[in-house]
């Protein structure tokens, strides 16, 4: 950088800017830099484009797992992504190309992905002053038995964070033995020990609290191996599981049992489902078919009450074309106490959501409950004096 060398430079290429003054030597100046940032731009562009197209393909990805979709719909939206770009930004299809959603570029970035988080996690929990764990054992689509287990953690700075930890597979017996051995089995992956943890939430199975050989008094004796205080251990039963446990009390067997055996005679046989569909399609039906009941999923009995009830006619005529009629669908005080199950069904569902999510407190759950329980005894005395202002669907049914 001599001084002779930049003087000869700037009279050779520049000797015009030193006659502009103003305005003009400002713009002169202005589309020169834009110049210089146009040719550095020759050599980062292809760098950043690059980047983007992976980011891309990892997001893709990740979308496609959220959405429990199969991995090879990775190509099927790459198809989509390049005939959108090919109509709205032909300058962009060939970066569009380079987006990799092959099946097993989806699974890679899946396993990166899931590997990033767990990473994440296990840095977090190091930090927690105190935790606290859920555990709940389910059966999946392949009949196979899966402990979850759930973590909230809180740091010395108050940060809390709630994540799912582990999701074990039980390939024999599901013994409050074989539920310990997995728990113990995460804590260490995750190198969390007893001595942080404050409280554990079961479902309330056999297995989770047995007194002797229950999850629970198996986690308490290894606390007491450590020269911990099991009592210093807050054992709670899932607030949901409670809740769902009550709402089974809501039985009317004479109405349930009508209703699924109903359901289950037109649903099971193809025939009768295909006729009973072309029945609905001719009558200009509200809905295009009735819902199966699984009691299991504790929010399908209510959809599957309020369609029932507002195909009810529909089903009565099917029915008798049968030759099977259900005498129940032509009994007023039947059709009141469906009704009343519809209604407090909703209830009971719209309960169950807001006992739902993530990053909840206990005293927000309990408020919940108490004030729906509040609702009950408020609703039984307006249902005593033939108030059916919260029961929408009885109100009507007592108007037809």
């Amino acid at each position: 950088m001599k001084k002779a060398n930049l003087e000869r430079h700037y009279t050779t290429k520049h000797a015009k800017l030193h006659n502009l003054d103003g305005q003009l030597r400002k713009d002169k100046i202005n589309a020169l830099r834009n110049g210089l940032a146009a040719q550095q731009a020759t050599f980062t562009k292809p760098r950043a484009d690059s980047e983007n197209v992976v980011r891309a393909s990892y997001v893709v990805s990740e979308m496609i797992a959220k959405k429990l979709r199969p991995h090879s719909e990775g190509e099927f939206v790459k198809e989509c992504l390049v005939a959108t770009a090919e109509l709205l930004a032909p300058d962009k299809v060939k970066t569009f190309q380079n987006v990799s959603l092959s099946r097993r570029t989806v699974s890679d970035r899946i396993t990166d992905i899931a590997d990033d988080i767990e990473e994440s996690l296990k840095k977090s929990a190091g930090d927690f002053k105190f935790f606290s764990l859920a555990c709940d054992e389910i059966t999946d689509i392949t009949n196979t038995a899966q402990l979850a287990i759930f973590i909230r953690g809180i740091t010395e700075d108050f940060d809390v964070r709630e994540d799912l930890l582990s999701l074990e597979a039980m390939h024999g017996t599901t013994r409050g033995e074989d539920l310990f051995e997995k728990l113990v089995s995460a804590l260490q992956k995750f190198e969390l020990s007893f001595e942080k943890l404050s409280g554990l939430t079961t479902d309330g199975a056999p297995a989770m609290v047995g007194s002797q050989k229950g999850l629970t008094a198996l986690v308490k004796q290894e606390m007491s191996r450590l020269s911990l205080d099991p009592s210093d251990l807050i054992v709670c039963h899932c607030i949901i599981h409670q809740e769902s446990l009550c709402a089974k009390c809501l039985r009317l067997n004479k109405v349930m049992s009508t209703v699924v055996s109903t359901i289950n005679f037109i649903k099971s046989k193809g025939l009768n489902s295909r006729q009973f569909k072309e029945l609905l399609s001719d009558l200009e039906a509200v809905y295009g078919d009735l819902v199966y009941y699984c009691e299991v999923r504790w929010l399908s009995r209510g959809n599957m009450l309020t369609r029932f009830y507002e195909l009810r006619n529909e089903v009565k005529l099917f029915m008798e074309q049968k030759g099977k009629p259900v005498a129940e669908l032509s009994d007023s005080q039947w059709l009141c106490d469906l009704a009343f199950m519809v209604d407090i069904s909703k209830h009971l569902s719209e309960l169950n959501v807001k006992l739902q999510g993530s990053d909840q407190l206990l005293s927000t759950l309990l408020s919940t409950v108490k004030s729906f329980e509040a609702k009950l005894a408020l609703w039984q005395m307006q249902l005593d004096k033939g108030n059916t202002a919260h029961f929408p669907t009885l109100a009507r049914g007592f108007r037809m």
